[in-house]
């Protein structure tokens, strides 16, 4: 089985409770005429309220992220990102797997630790986390910013803001619940992010090579 350590399990607990707290509250700062935002926030001092905690989550992404960039520079942490770095394989895989589903060949590529599928959503992770934190910044401290960019820099910054928060929300919950929730291979939930292991079989049928190595 693969295994994380009890630190590895926290930061994706973190990871995961802070950005389900920023999508909601988020979104009902930008949606707050919708019906579950005046449900959810629809009382006195509620857009008061949602305002702070999204700035609350933020922070705590935020810190979250420096913790995972120091664990990078442990021994675990260096051996993770060797593991986690593209190369050409992944993209052979991924066009090994393509023929596979559409029939052109008769055999799925075997994956080590990381498939091109986590590998892909990682550096998507840390991209769209240095996006979000970075614009929101700017958004948190505009009157600081302001003296320093045009107003019209923190508008687009907004904009930024706003469609990089859809394309992570729809990431996951399209691409990443289906993958770790409703893919056949995992239902009802990998079960790693909670436990810090994967079932054998599981991991077996999943990432082959590793085992190999």
């Amino acid at each position: 089985v693969r295994r994380m350590e009890a630190d590895e399990v926290v930061q994706h607990f973190v990871l995961a409770l802070s950005f389900t707290v920023l999508v909601v509250s988020g979104f009902s700062l930008r949606f707050y005429e919708a019906w579950w935002s005046r449900w959810l926030f629809g009382w006195e001092s509620g857009y008061t309220f949602r305002g702070n905690l999204h700035r609350v989550a933020g922070a705590v992404l935020l810190l979250a992220s420096v913790w995972h960039l120091l664990f990078l520079f442990t021994r675990r942490g260096r051996i993770f990102v060797k593991e986690m770095w593209p190369t050409w394989r992944d993209l052979r895989d991924f066009l090994g797997t393509m023929a596979f589903n559409l029939g052109r060949s008769r055999h799925h590529p075997q994956f080590g630790r990381f498939s091109y599928v986590e590998k892909a959503e990682y550096w998507a992770l840390v991209w769209g986390t240095m996006v979000m934190g970075a614009t929101g910044l700017m958004l948190w401290f505009d009157n600081f910013f302001v003296n320093w960019l045009p107003k019209g820099f923190l508008d687009v910054m907004l904009v930024i803001h706003y469609y990089e928060a859809w394309l992570a929300f729809l990431a996951i919950l399209i691409w990443h619940t289906y993958s770790t929730v409703f893919s056949p291979k995992v239902y009802p939930m990998n079960p790693s992010w909670l436990t810090g292991t994967m079932p054998e079989d599981q991991f077996k049928a999943e990432h082959p090579l590793a085992l190999a190595a």
